[in-house]
């Protein structure tokens, strides 16, 4: 029982008795939203006992950023030749003016579409 100190391991041993009450559907329902993220038992019997019950950890909220489902394959398509012109460059073989130019372009071009796709409220 490694990170555990001695009386929080003598607690759990000395822990031998059940407690078993009966409760509705409902009822455990509330219970369980109360008790969020603790441990049940944990947190009836700090409950019960009149003992303090730490604030469960905050959840973090997950960001969703709309975006136009068509600029997102264009930026994937776009990704997927950049990709290959790095393996090509990797591979020790050398990348033309042109596409070093197209490359130019194309991040111009990108610039520009997520600079309209941004909201004016930054």
């Amino acid at each position: 029982m490694r990170g555990k100190n001695n009386s929080e391991i003598e607690v759990q041993m000395a822990r031998t008795k059940w407690l078993k009450i009966r409760v509705s559907d409902d009822e455990i329902l509330d219970i369980k939203k109360r008790a969020g993220q603790h441990d049940m038992s944990n947190y009836v019997r700090k409950l019960v006992l009149d003992q303090p019950i730490a604030p469960p950890e905050p959840k973090h909220k997950k960001i969703v950023h709309s975006a136009d489902p068509e600029l997102v394959r264009a930026i994937n398509r776009i990704g997927i030749n950049i990709n290959q012109i790095a393996k090509q460059t990797n591979t020790g073989q050398e990348v033309g003016n042109a596409v070093l130019i197209a490359l130019l372009d194309l991040q111009t071009t990108l610039d520009k579409a997520l600079a309209s796709s941004m909201p004016d409220d930054r």
